[in-house]
């Protein structure tokens, strides 16, 4: 059986556009949680997440699904899917996590599939920067997820896709003005919007605290 969280928020472009779409999705993301996080935590980790990748360009739509590992009902025509799962710590002896690591995604130039929120990580750093702890682990997602969309493990310098995040940071992050840049915003509504919106080696990518 399925204990299934549904939100759906699309970003219109259009002039008028500040209603919600109908259409099918173009990215449909299942989360999983492994952690027993609060449901109201939950709940909004959800939301933000949805809302940092919407107001970037992209139409996509958020399940929770089962935490057995049963995968949710797949929309049909939705072009990509993305799983990320929240789990409490990366395995012992994982070479290629560091300490400071808050999530991971396995990407290619052609972009992934599966990404990991390491929980305990995130809790310790929304704490430490006194960041409400759904805001902390949303950014955690939204960067491996652009890992994934934008198919690429690299960083950039600065904004979201960052390495390596600092206090002013978690600060813009905690004030909604932490943001992918402006060529990776146009990347992903031009490969990830919705119709108003769009015209015309594997590596493994980490988000860290410093």
């Amino acid at each position: 059986m399925k204990n299934r969280g549904f939100f759906l928020l699309f970003l219109a472009m259009a002039s008028n556009a500040n209603t919600v779409s109908a259409q099918t999705p173009a990215v449909e993301v299942e989360v999983y949680d492994y952690t027993n996080l609060n449901a109201a935590v939950l709940r909004q980790f959800v939301a933000t997440t949805q809302e940092i990748l919407a107001t970037s360009g992209v139409s996509l739509e958020v399940d929770v699904c089962a935490r057995g590992g049963e995968p949710c009902e797949r929309h049909a025509g939705s072009s990509r899917l993305i799983a990320i799962s929240l789990v409490a710590d990366a395995p012992k002896g994982q070479k290629k996590v560091r300490w400071d690591t808050l999530g991971q995604s396995i990407t290619s130039h052609e972009g992934g599939t599966y990404a990991t929120v390491f929980l305990k990580r995130v809790e310790a750093i929304a704490s430490e920067e006194n960041i409400p702890l759904n805001v902390v682990l949303a950014y955690v997602a939204a960067h491996e997820m652009g890992h994934l969309l934008l198919g690429s493990p690299m960083h950039s310098k600065g904004g979201l896709m960052k390495a390596d995040w600092g206090s002013d940071d978690y600060l813009a992050m905690a004030q909604s003005r932490f943001h992918f840049s402006p060529e990776q915003t146009r990347e992903l509504t031009s490969r990830y919007g919705n119709s108003d919106q769009v015209h015309g080696d594997a590596g493994t990518a980490v988000a860290t605290q410093p």
